[in-house]
């Protein structure tokens, strides 16, 4: 194995222990053990575009998670778009942008699984990926399947486990102490939708999922 004591995090990520081991000792990353795991992602923060098109992120991540998400349907609207559907509200104002809060830089991402339509509105004028909202949407449509797997934002690196199991891969070190740091300075945060915050500590996981689903909307469909 690449790692020692892997069989420990496979415990703790809930992995099948009849799973394929490697059986060489390559040095890894942590991220990348939790790549090969499938219990990882690693993505750019920055799009390269505006407005930011989610939809391949949502949809990368949601194979982590195969088969609970399977035939999800993700739709979006991106700024300055119409929403025909109409039901979203904006966020208050002292959530989103305090300098803009038209439909110039609003977002609404939505998510259809299970009979349910789950949705997030935010604000954010950048290139970047909103970690944050694709996560909190992505939980909230783990909830009704039972499943305690969960996605969690480590600066460019999701990681999808149990809370429990997850916090305990921190505090056990396989997930090395994170300082939190942004990809945004403290000065923009105060301008964009930053309504989360990254895991940096196992009770910082705690409050990334209770913030994320305080935004998340969800209503029953036909």
């Amino acid at each position: 194995m690449a790692i020692p004591n892997e069989h420990r995090l496979r415990e703790l990520l809930q992995i099948p222990p009849e799973a394929w081991v490697p059986d060489d000792d390559r040095p890894e990353y942590w991220d990348e053990t939790f790549m090969r795991l499938g219990r990882g992602y690693g993505f750019d923060p920055e799009a390269g575009e505006y407005p930011v098109n989610h939809g391949q992120l949502v949809l990368n991540l949601a194979r982590l998670v195969s088969p609970l998400l399977d035939g999800a349907r993700f739709t979006q609207v991106l700024p300055g778009d119409d929403d025909v559907e109409g039901e979203e509200r904006a966020p208050p104002p002292e959530d989103g942008d305090k300098e803009s809060g038209g439909k110039d830089n609003r977002y609404t991402l939505r998510l259809r699984h299970g009979g349910r339509r789950y949705s997030v509105t935010f604000h954010d004028f950048s290139g970047f990926f909103n970690i944050n909202a694709v996560l909190a949407l992505l939980n909230a449509a783990l909830e009704p399947t039972g499943t305690p797997m969960r996605f969690f934002g480590f600066g460019d690196v999701v990681v999808v486990g149990p809370l429990r199991g997850v916090q305990q891969a921190m505090r056990e070190g396989f997930i090395p102490g994170f300082d939190g740091a942004g990809v945004f300075e403290d000065w923009e945060l105060e301008e964009i939708d930053a309504w989360s915050e990254s895991g940096d500590t196992p009770e910082s996981l705690v409050r990334q999922l209770e913030k994320g689903r305080r935004r998340v909307r969800f209503c029953f469909v036909v």
